[in-house]
């Protein structure tokens, strides 16, 4: 099961809520930028490791089974955010 792949399935999952946290500890606009960059790691993190499964040939059903749940715990997560900010 901790194959790289699904490891960095794991921490993506991980990350999903911590776009969410850092509008509780950043103020705007470090809180847009710091959740920019995560989100877009973590972007880059799920080719990546879709492509080394895929790649190394460690394709596996649990990771088949996070991955679309670790995509898609960062979107719901982030339109939470994005529908819960303050209107100006």
């Amino acid at each position: 099961m901790w194959s790289l792949p699904n490891i960095l399935t794991v921490i993506r999952l991980v990350a999903a809520p911590m776009v969410a946290v850092m509008f509780l500890y950043f103020t705007r606009p470090y809180a847009d930028w710091a959740a920019l960059v995560l989100f877009v790691g973590a972007a880059l993190t799920d080719w990546v490791d879709g492509y080394l499964a895929r790649a190394w040939k460690q394709e596996s059903k649990i990771g088949a089974m996070l991955d679309p749940i670790a995509d898609k715990a960062m979107v719901v997560i982030e339109i939470g955010r994005a529908s819960c900010r303050e209107r100006v």
